[in-house]
Formats: structure tokens, C-alpha cells, sequence
């Protein structure tokens, strides 16, 4: 069980634009109209720990991002507590025990329009089970499953075999565990970044998250500082999905940004930006020249539930990020313009194209170009839209 306090209870006043779900207000977490102790996670928040105290490397990350030190940041809890030892909880709650949940980070190919109908009404379990089937969450859970099976009977067989001395035991379960540790580390990264990608997708769509609050505005900036630090260089699983839920930014955009940062030795952004019809687009940068390293669209983040018809801005951001990510996997610019063209113009398509290819830019001659309407072949491979 953990305690919970009404904010006038504390006398902590909402900001302007009102208390956030997930934001953090004097070292205590906000959620459903109740603060929780200080330092700790909200114990009907979804996040993973709710209930517990915020972990020291969490702490550690949020030191670096303000200037500060984690004592520093230990102190000011440890007041915070102190100063509200006369005051009543308004109640005592047991954490929330809520299943995997996680999020889609864009257009996959042109299979996908139909997702861009709106419907009238936001059908929760319907979505939340089709994104955790295509996540792949399942399989892999699996297979971890099946991985922590074969663990547990080799380490069984070895603690029962009666010809090993007490040492040759200790040294092979050792041996097994640190094995099972390794071989399981990357599943279980991606279990938890895809959960986080759900919840974080879910939050988006409900409006429970608000990714042009103060609070989601504040989070991003904290990650950009932590990462042009290099501090996320060995992020775990569980670090990246943090980040996702506190930012609303997808895990494959924080990995493309980590990982670009390290094959480049440049230093990496995450901006984002909302235009007229609502469509929030989300990419990773070049700090120092402004390159788009990556970029994908969230949609109309929250109108779900409106029954509003995509807008053309709407569909042409879909169809840019779709060639995106079919040119990253390999579509020939052939193929592509086949798929496109119609939909985009060519020359779009050609510096998209020249942008995102896993093959680099298009080796095609001005003539050849031009028989599918590309007019200027001058201009920068990068589209910055």
C-alpha cells in the first residue's frame, strides 16, 4: 500500500496549464487528481515501479539533465518529505497491476491507409490488441519463456548430479546464469521498449499524454541533453522505454538518435512539430547541421475519437513517411514511383527517395528520371518538410 495527497492537501498549486498525468510537482508524481510521496512513482500510475521509490539511476539522469547531483536531489526529497509530516493522505492505494501495454511509430507501406480513417468512437481493447499482436511482443515473449525453461531444467540438472564437487557446482551454475543473463538481455530490452511504445501509443490516442505539454516538452529536452552528454550510450531496455513514456517519442526514433550519434560521432536532436491539421511529425536531426537523420509522423495525435476525415496534409504525410520506410527497406526506385506517383510529386518522391534508399541515392541519369517526371535533379537529397 502506498499513500496518496490531494495537491491542496500539500498546498502545491497547479501551473497554468494544469497538472499533467505522469508530471512530477515538488519531487511528487501526479495521477488521477492525486500526488504521491516524494521520490516515488505513482501508485496508480501504468509505468513500470508504480508504487516504489524512483530507482538512483533514474535519479543519476535527472541530475545530469538539471546541473545538479543525485545528493543534491536526495536532499531535496528527504525536505519535501520532512516538511509534509503533518499532513493526512487522502487515502492509501495499492499499486496498479496493469499488463503489458506499448505503440506504433509510424506509416509501414501503402497496406496500411486504411488506419487513417478515423472512426467515431475509439475502440480501446480492439486497438491495444492489435498493436500488441503486431509488435511482435508475444513472440517474443515466447520465446523468453522458452529461453527461462531451458534455463531453470540445466541448472536443475546440475545442482542434482551428486558427481560434482561443491565448487565444480557453484562454478557451473555461475557459468549458466551469467550465460542465461547475456542471451537474454536483448529480448528483454525489446520486450520492454515495444510495451512502452503501446502504452506511450495509447496515452497519445486517449489524450492521457500530451505531447506539446509542458511536462512532455520539458522530459524531451532532458533526453537531448543527456544525449548530446553521450550518457545514453549504454541505455538499457528499461531506460529507453522510460524515455518513451515520459517524451510520447517512439523507441525506434531514441535508438535512431543513440545510434546515429555513435556510428557518426555527431552529435543527434529529437524535435517535433505540429502543423495546421493537428498531424504531429516527429525527427531526428544532425545538431550542428540540421540534416534529417530520420522523421516519421504520429498523425493527428488524440482525434481518434472525433470522426474527422484526414485532411490532405494528413495524407501526405502518411504516403512521405510509407516511401520512408519501404525505400529503407530496400524498394527499388522503380517500385517506388509505381507505388507514389499519383500521390506525390515526382521530384518528392526522387529526393525522398535519395534520403532514405538502403542503397543510397538514385544511380538513374537525368533522362531516365525524367520519364517519370522528375524536372529537377539538382537540388539537396534532403527533404526537410
Amino acid at each position: 500500500m502506498a499513500n496518496v495527497y490531494s495537491p491542496e492537501s500539500l498546498g502545491i498549486k497547479a501551473p497554468g496549464g494544469g497538472f499533467q498525468q505522469g508530471g512530477w510537482y515538488s519531487g511528487r508524481q501526479y495521477w488521477g487528481g492525486t500526488l504521491a510521496d516524494p521520490g516515488v512513482i505513482h501508485p496508480q500510475s501504468t509505468q513500470s515501479g508504480a508504487g516504489s521509490a524512483v530507482s538512483s539511476a533514474v535519479n543519476a539522469q535527472s541530475a545530469a539533465a538539471q546541473n545538479t547531483t543525485p545528493q543534491q536531489i536526495n536532499s531535496y526529497l528527504t525536505g519535501q518529505t520532512q516538511k509534509a509530516t503533518a499532513v493526512k493522505p487522502t487515502g492509501q492505494v495499492t499499486p496498479a497491476q496493469v499488463a503489458g501495454q506499448a505503440g506504433v511509430s509510424g506509416a509501414t507501406g501503402l497496406s496500411g491507409l486504411s488506419t487513417m480513417t478515423p472512426q467515431a468512437t475509439l475502440n480501446l481493447p480492439e486497438l491495444y490488441q492489435t498493436l500488441y499482436k503486431s509488435s511482435g511482443i508475444s513472440e517474443s515473449e515466447a520465446k523468453y519463456s522458452q529461453m527461462e525453461k531451458d534455463y531453470i531444467e540445466a541448472k536443475g540438472k546440475i545442482n542434482d548430479n551428486p558427481f560434482l564437487s561443491e565448487a565444480t557446482r557453484v562454478g557451473r551454475v555461475a557459468k549458466l546464469e551469467s550465460l542465461f543473463a547475456e542471451r537474454t538481455a536483448s529480448i528483454k530490452n525489446d520486450i520492454a521498449v515495444k510495451k512502452a511504445d503501446i502504452e506511450t501509443r495509447l496515452n497519445l490516442e486517449t489524450k492521457q499524454f500530451d505531447i506539446n505539454s509542458q511536462a512532455a516538452q520539458q522530459a524531451l529536452s532532458q533526453f537531448n541533453t543527456l544525449l548530446q552528454m553521450g550518457a545514453l550510450t549504454g541505455a538499457t531496455g528499461d531506460d529507453i522505454a522510460n524515455i518513451t513514456r515520459s517524451t510520447g517519442i517512439s523507441s525506434e526514433m531514441i535508438y535512431s538518435a543513440i545510434d546515429y550519434q555513435k556510428s557518426k560521432d555527431v552529435k543527434t536532436s529529437v524535435i517535433q512539430s505540429t502543423n495546421d491539421a493537428g498531424v504531429v511529425t516527429v525527427s531526428v536531426i544532425n545538431t550542428d547541421t540540421g540534416e534529417i537523420v530520420k522523421q516519421t509522423s504520429l498523425g493527428a495525435i488524440g482525434n481518434a475519437q472525433t470522426g474527422r476525415q484526414p485532411s490532405e496534409a494528413d495524407k501526405k504525410s502518411y504516403y512521405q513517411n510509407a516511401l520512408r520506410e519501404d525505400a529503407s527497406k530496400g524498394v527499388e526506385l522503380g517500385n517506388i514511383f509505381k507505388l507514389y506517383t499519383g500521390y506525390l510529386d515526382a521530384n518528392d518522391i526522387y529526393n525522398l527517395y535519395n534520403a532514405n534508399s538502403m542503397f543510397g541515392p538514385a544511380k538513374e541519369s537525368p533522362e531516365e528520371l525524367a520519364k517519370y517526371g522528375v524536372k529537377d535533379t539538382t537540388k539537396s537529397n534532403i527533404v526537410t518538410w
